[in-house]
Formats: structure tokens, C-alpha cells, sequence
């Protein structure tokens, strides 16, 4: 079973009010879900409404906005257990807004916060409104079979503002581990942990292992022992999962390059946020698709190829579709019999060929249904292919994809075509300042100054007509040159190396913010044969070595000490969780699935910022590691 699978099954028993087993006779109780944003996303890819409304949800509510008092209705809520969250369920409890209600929270209820929630309810006598109170473990959002995200936002800007201190670092870096924690609860089983030495993938690393090992010997503090959450059996116990964590520094130009595969290239240039897919068309309209792995066999098959082999296949696909169409059709009106190739495509009930002509009418539903989605998936690739003409982005591909034979001059000629958005050539001029290569000053200054000496190279009144989709990241020259400074400066002391101490304030604070974001919005473009350095790191730590000259830490919750020499170097066999901290992007998690896939069961890829939000804040999440990390 799926990580994706294992959390909707979660959701399930939860809105069962954690009952084991649904109710004998098929009756559903009707009930109210009362979530934090984080809890709302995380439902979001597992159940539609209408699948909220098969499991007797009325109504979804946010626990942070106004909510009448709705009594003889029990509500369920699912929320993290922070202060403010903790505050407003009191309150409700104060208010009396629902007759019974049922606690579940997405991260472990420390002892304190349920002391502090106990004494508020005692104070305005209403602990009786609380019937059940569980830790669901939830804290993260399945995407897909094989993705997940832990869907935080503001790491990458908060770890490099000069007024984040350590503890603020320690924080975000302990939230990190607690969340990742939910996803092995939910799996079921206990990993055993590699990740490079220094900086935050160690100190993850060392947390989640602390973390686990503390349930397992029943001293976490979370109501219960090893069996409560990791009742492995069988096979189970002997094929654990591995997880390598690493932080973006390992490849920070990755999420920067523009993509070349058709999910990636959804994501780049539409509003691509849980599996929806928000979109301008020429004609001004906003059109909104829902792409599902599940429900939708072209978007399984063909989201991972590249854009023009999805168009190929589209095209093909839609034309068999619209064939089968005209010969149903056509023999339904006449009572024709059906022919041979007909009858194959549509077997009887005993497995032969010979299918009725009512077996025929009843496929036709069916058939329709699949050529409503792939129309909607030709309206989505002619939107992206305008795009893509009106910034021109295959000649950035082109550069990006063999970045390091192109100089100084290459880059000004390039942009001085005027080719693009503004925001397209500060992602290649980064990508090219993350080559690898020796830059000289000089280098720098005048592709710099180049970029940014057009007064109009600005993207701030693009919208999603034009190729900007609503929400993207505004974009003008100052910011720009900051951003780049920042980044030079940034590479110059080792890549991700430190929070930049207090130097340029809140210009600093600015530039890291902006291409935290910048970072966010990128993918990357998927190379025929190229291996990616994360996937040869994940890789040389699935067969027991370092990868990339870095040091592995080593790391199993059910061994006291040290992990013996013989069980760091054995190459693991099973499942692998590839855990990135920082931006991530769709290209990263296709190539390491293609790479990985024929060498292990099941790769599942995370990246705690594969989800792109759009909106004012565009604070998303982003982590380096710190020179004080390491220290």
C-alpha cells in the first residue's frame, strides 16, 4: 500500500471516529471537519467533496474563521497542536459551537499542550464538550503514490534573515523532523537513516533518529510504545525503508532550470498547487483541471515524458478515442453488430470477445469520460505552448541544459535579444553562476549590469495571458540585481554556508526571500541520459557509500549506539524515501524515480517544496544549511 493510500486510509478511520471498522449496515453518521490550513491541504489530494460527503461530511470548516454554534452535530478536527490552534479549540469548547468534539491532531500533543488545553476547559467548565482526543500523525501532504511534501512555508527566508538566530534555526529544523516522523507513522515502519554530515540533513537526521528511537523504547512522550505506531510484522520487519536526506546545497542550480517534461512544464508556467491546475486561456477565462495520478491514465502515463512526446501521445490517444467514438455511435443508432476489433476492445462478462451490443452502449460513458479528460489535457498543452512561444523559453532550455561552455559575452548577446521575462533570465544568469565555473568579478558586472539596464524588463504587470501565471513572483531590475549579489555572495563561502551574519539587513533579508521564491517556482529540465548529482547521492547511499566526496551519517532507531561498520556499507534492498531540505522541483523527482525505480521496490521522492502556492506571500518552503550548523 501506497504512502498515499496508507493516508487516505487514515483520513477514513478518522472520520469513522477512529473506529477500526466501519458501522455494521453501511450507515454513516453525518458529521461537521473542522481543519487548520495545513490539515485542509493535506485532505485535499486524498478525498473531493464529494468523497468528504460519502464519509457523512457535511461541512468543512476552518478552525481559524468565523463558525456559528451547529449543536447536535459531532465535529471532528484534525489541526497541528500549536499555541493559537490550541486557543481557538478552547474557545469553541467555550462557546458550546458544537455538541461533541473529537481531537485529532496532525503531530504528537506534547504534555504540556494538553495540560494547557485541560485547564483552559476547566476554567470555562466545558471539558465535557471534548469526547475523544487522538495524535493522528498527518503532518505532511501526499501528492501522489510516490510524493509527498511537508508543505511548510517561510524556512528558506527564516533560515537566512539576519534576525533568524540559532534557536529560530533549531525550530524550523525540529519541525522538519517531527513532520517527517508523521510519514513513517503513517507508513507503519521504522527507516533506518543515511544523510551527508554537516548541516541541517545531519541535524534532521539526528532528530528524527532521536524521535523514533524515543517511541520505540516508549519515552516519547506520546501516550505509547513501539506497537502503537510501528506494529511491523512479517516481511515488514526486515524490509524497512530507507531514508536519505540531503539539503539543496548538494545542487542548488536544479530547481532554477526551466523544465522540459510536461508535469514540470504545468507547474512552471500555470498556478500548479495540489493537483490543480489553474490556468488563463487566450480568451481571458480562468480555467481550473484537476490532475489526478489516480483518476486520470494519460496524466499517470505521460506527466514524467517530455512536452512534446506528451503532445505526441495526446494527439494519438485522442484520436483512437474519438474512432471508438463514431463506431459506437454509428452502431447504436443502426443496431449493427459489432465488429471483430470492437468486440476485443469491449470482452463479455466471460472473459471473450464476443461483446453485446448493449455491453457497447453501456462502454460509451466510459469513453466519453476519457475524451472530456483529454481534451482538457489538449486545452492545458495549448495554453503551455503559448507560453512557452511568447517567452521563448526552449532557447533557455537550450543554454541551461549545457550551461558551463557559455561565457560572459554568450549570456549579454542572449539578453540582449530581449528574449523572455525578466524572471526567465535571472534564472539562467543564477544557473550559470551555480556552473561550477571560475566567474571573475568582471564576468559578473557586466552580465549583471546587462540584465538589468533595461528600464522595461519588468514582470510585475504580467499576468497569466501573457505567460505570467497570477501569483508568479513579481519581478523588477533592483530586485533582480539583489537577488544575483545575494547568490554570488552566497556560492562565494561554499554555497550554503550561513545566514550572511547581519550584512545588508534587510536588503539581504529581501534578496533571500525573493529567491527562496525564485527557487520555488523553478523545475528542472529533464536530461535524456543525465544523472542529477541528489539522484548519484541517493544512489551511492542506497548501495551503502557516500556519494559525491560527502561523508554518510548512519543511522537505525532500533540499534542502541553506533550502526556497526558492516550494516553502514551493506546496499539496501526496499523501499526508499529520498527526503530533500529545501526546493525541490518535479524534473529532480522524475530523474531520480527513473534512475531509481529499476534498482529498488518502490522510490517515493519528497521535496518540502514541490508544492508551488500562488498568492501574495509566496513564502515557500526552503532551507540551508548554516556555518553555525556545522560548527
Amino acid at each position: 500500500m501506497s504512502l498515499q493510500e496508507k493516508a487516505r486510509e487514515k483520513v477514513a478511520r478518522m472520520l469513522r471516529f477512529n473506529a477500526a471498522e466501519a458501522p455494521a449496515g453501511g450507515s454513516t453518521q453525518w458529521k461537521l471537519l473542522v481543519l487548520d490550513e495545513q490539515s485542509r491541504d493535506a485532505i485535499c489530494p486524498l478525498y473531493s467533496v464529494g468523497g468528504l460527503r460519502k464519509q457523512g461530511v457535511t461541512l468543512h470548516l476552518m478552525l481559524s474563521g468565523a463558525r456559528e454554534a451547529i449543536p447536535d452535530v459531532p465535529a471532528i478536527y484534525l489541526c497541528r497542536p500549536s499555541d493559537e490552534n490550541i486557543e481557538r479549540v478552547a474557545e469553541d469548547c467555550a462557546k458550546s459551537l458544537y455538541t461533541k468534539m473529537h481531537l485529532n491532531f496532525s503531530t504528537r500533543l506534547l504534555r504540556p499542550t494538553m495540560e494547557s488545553l485541560a485547564r483552559r476547559c476547566l476554567e470555562s467548565n466545558s471539558v465535557g464538550a471534548i469526547h475523544t482526543l487522538y495524535d493522528a500523525y498527518l503532518d505532511f501532504v501526499a501528492l501522489e503514490p510516490q510524493l509527498f511534501t511537508l508543505n511548510q512555508k517561510e524556512t528558506f527566508y527564516g533560515y537566512n534573515s539576519s534576525a533568524g538566530g540559532d534557536a529560530a534555526i533549531e525550530a524550523m529544523m525540529r519541525r522538519t523532523a517531527e513532520s517527517l516522523f508523521t510519514v513513517f507513522a503513517t507508513l507503519g515502519q521504522v527507516p533506518v537513516i543515511r544523510a551527508p554530515m554537516g548541516g541541517p540533513a545531519q541535524m534532521v537526521a539526528q532528530l528524527l533518529h532521536e524521535a523514533l528511537a524515543a517511541h520505540l523504547r516508549g519515552t516519547g512522550g506520546g501516550g505509547g510504545g513501539a506497537g502503537s505506531l510501528f506494529a511491523e510484522s512479517g516481511l515488514e520487519s526486515y524490509a524497512r525503508p530507507l531514508v536519505v536526506i540531503y539539503d539543496r546545497s548538494v545542487d542548488i542550480a536544479t530547481p532554477l532550470v526551466h523544465a522540459a517534461t510536461y508535469q514540470g512544464i504545468v507547474a512552471d508556467v500555470t498556478s500548479y498547487r495540489l493537483n490543480r491546475c489553474a490556468c488563463v486561456g487566450t480568451d481571458g477565462r480562468q480555467r481550473t483541471y484537476d490532475l489526478d495520478v489516480e483518476a486520470d491514465a494519460f496524466w499517470r502515463q505521460q506527466k514524467g515524458e517530455s512536452f512534446p512526446d506528451a503532445i505526441d501521445a495526446s494527439g494519438r490517444v485522442l484520436s483512437d478515442v474519438q474512432a471508438r467514438e463514431a463506431v459506437l455511435r454509428r452502431q447504436t443508432a443502426t443496431g449493427e453488430a459489432p465488429a471483430p476489433a470492437a468486440q476485443a476492445q469491449a470482452p463479455d462478462s466471460n472473459g471473450g470477445g464476443g461483446a453485446s451490443l448493449n455491453v457497447l452502449v453501456d462502454s460509451l460513458p466510459e469513453l466519453m469520460e476519457k475524451k472530456k479528460l483529454l481534451e482538457s489535457h489538449t486545452n492545458i498543452m495549448d495554453i503551455c505552448m503559448g507560453v512557452l512561444s511568447s517567452r521563448g523559453i526552449p532557447d533557455f532550455m537550450d543554454m541551461e541544459s549545457d550551461i558551463e561552455k557559455y561565457s560572459a559575452q554568450d549570456l549579454i548577446k542572449f539578453f540582449e535579444k530581449g528574449t523572455g521575462l525578466l524572471v526567465d533570465r535571472v534564472r539562467l544568469a543564477a544557473v550559470w553562476l551555480c556552473s561550477g565555473r571560475e566567474i571573475s568579478r568582471e564576468d559578473y558586472d557586466l552580465v549583471l549590469n546587462n540584465l538589468c539596464a533595461n528600464p522595461d524588463a519588468s514582470d510585475a504587470k504580467a499576468d497569466g495571458a501573457s505567460g505570467n501565471p497570477r501569483g508568479a513572483i513579481p519581478m523588477d531590475a533592483e530586485t533582480a540585481r539583489k537577488a544575483l549579489s545575494w547568490l554570488r555572495r552566497f556560492m562565494s563561502v561554499g554555497g550554503f554556508s550561513g545566514g550572511m551574519g547581519g550584512a545588508g539587513g534587510g536588503a539581504e533579508s529581501a534578496a533571500a526571500e525573493f529567491l527562496g521564491n525564485l527557487l520555488s517556482r523553478g523545475k528542472q529540465m529533464l536530461g535524456s541520459v543525465k544523472k542529477y548529482k541528489t539522484t548519484n547521492l541517493v544512489e551511492a547511499a542506497v548501495q551503502g557509500g557516500s556519494g559525491l566526496g560527502l561523508g554518510m551519517v548512519h543511522l537505525d532507531p532500533k540499534v542502541r549506539g553506533s550502526v556497526p561498520p558492516a550494516q553502514q556499507q551493506a546496499p539496501h534492498e526496499g523501499k526508499v524515501v529520498a527526503f530533500c531540505i529545501g526546493p525541490g522541483c518535479y524534473g529532480e523527482y522524475q530523474n531520480m524515480v527513473d534512475s531509481l525505480g529499476t534498482k529498488v521496490r518502490d522510490a517515493k521522492i519528497n521535496s518540502r517544496s514541490i508544492a508551488w502556492a500562488a498568492g501574495a506571500a509566496h513564502k515557500h518552503t526552503h532551507t540551508q544549511k548554516s556555518a553555525r550548523t556545522r560548527a
